[in-house]
């Protein structure tokens, strides 16, 4: 798994003209981790993860969030040269459990200006993901991950909002294990749902947060909030 760099760029346009070499092309995002409150007008940070790229050095990740009165949407671009993709033979996600990704990936924190808030509200977190009914360099359809909340005083530290798409496995003992794509490592989920086998995967959101006792030997979990 590679980190991408973090670019701020306001304006598609200028950015293709800039580098007349290069052709944009959309970032699927995966998984989602940001504060489960801030303070009004104050920026706070957020790990993107997710799939697309290039094996190519010179391939740009652009992150640039929108921000509006309801959301914070992140539609993430790859600035790629011109040419064929040599990766494209790999862009498929895992569809099973797998001890390594080979996919190209990333995973990295992204700037988000501060929230206005007179009283103390939500804003929802979405992302472009999926590919389902998608086609080739159009955008990916956005998806709402979670929310985050916005207050003049009092916030609590103590979880991350968390959201996107992985596998859960179950160990020999009862223990599950959440490993979002494709995110390293894994988080042991705190409550998982009661009717699941040994393996399953979906789309879920929820929080990480430290208990007060670990929960299988783990110090940091995930509280499951919702499966689909």
């Amino acid at each position: 798994m590679r980190s991408a760099s973090l670019v701020l760029l306001l304006v598609l346009p200028v950015a293709a003209c800039s580098e007349p070499d290069s052709r944009l092309e959309p970032a699927m995002v995966n998984w989602m981790e940001w504060p489960a409150e801030v303070l009004a007008a104050e920026s706070f940070t957020v790990r993107v993860a997710g799939w697309g790229g290039d094996c190519r050095p010179e391939v740009k990740l652009v992150i640039a969030p929108t921000v509006d009165q309801s959301a914070v949407t992140f539609e993430p671009y790859f600035l790629m040269p011109q040419g064929p993709n040599p990766c494209d033979f790999l862009r498929a996600p895992p569809a099973e459990p797998s001890s390594s990704i080979v996919a190209p990936s990333f995973d990295t924190r992204a700037a988000v200006p501060g929230l206005e808030a007179v009283t103390p509200r939500t804003y929802e977190m979405r992302a472009g993901t999926d590919v389902s009914a998608r086609e080739a360099l159009a955008a990916f359809p956005i998806r709402t991950f979670g929310d985050i909340t916005v207050r003049s005083a009092g916030v609590a530290v103590e979880r991350l909002n968390a959201g996107g798409f992985g596998y859960a496995v179950r160990d020999s003992i009862g223990c599950v294990s959440l490993y979002p794509y494709p995110v390293y490592p894994a988080y042991v989920i705190e409550n998982p749902p009661a009717d699941t086998a040994q393996y399953w995967s979906g789309f879920v959101r929820g929080y990480i947060y430290e208990p007060a006792t670990p929960v299988c030997g783990k110090s940091k979990v995930f509280h499951l909030v919702t499966r689909n």
